[in-house]
């Protein structure tokens, strides 16, 4: 067993690139792998410590169901601004489509007044016209 030890403290600090490694038993796999164990349960507190270190609130000790609540706050809150800005935006969509309807009117109506003054034009032309051969049947 302290021969188990040794060799699991020996490949602990010891260059992997160095090391062979050529007979093993179950007895020296299970004391590496409970030491590896401990090793990673170190590092995930050492880990942890740092993130508290870094953001106290990550760490405040939180229960999952607080953190499920403030993330569905959260969602909520992103829902509602995604409403508002759905509702901008069809406002948005319907300010530019009256915009575009009141511009097509106001085409069509400069249209018809061209068209009548076109007409009024002509009647004006063929006045002139008449009163022209008319003044030149009197002479």
């Amino acid at each position: 067993m302290f021969l188990a030890l040794a060799l699991t403290a020996a490949l602990s600090q010891a260059p992997a690139k160095e090391v062979k490694v050529i007979k093993s038993n179950r007895a020296a796999k299970s004391v590496a792998a409970k030491h590896q164990a401990e090793l990673d349960a170190e590092a995930r507190a050492e880990d942890l410590k740092l993130r508290c270190a870094d953001d106290p609130a990550a760490c405040s000790g939180a229960a999952p169901e607080a953190k499920a609540k403030e993330l569905t706050a959260k969602e909520a809150a992103l829902a509602r601004k995604e409403a508002e800005l759905a509702e901008r935006e069809e406002a948005l969509r319907k300010k530019q489509e009256e915009e575009k309807d009141e511009k097509e009117k106001t085409e069509k109506q400069r249209a018809e007044q061209k068209k009548h003054v076109e007409k009024q034009a002509r009647q004006v032309e063929q006045m002139m016209q008449g009163l022209g051969g008319a003044l030149a049947g009197e002479e």
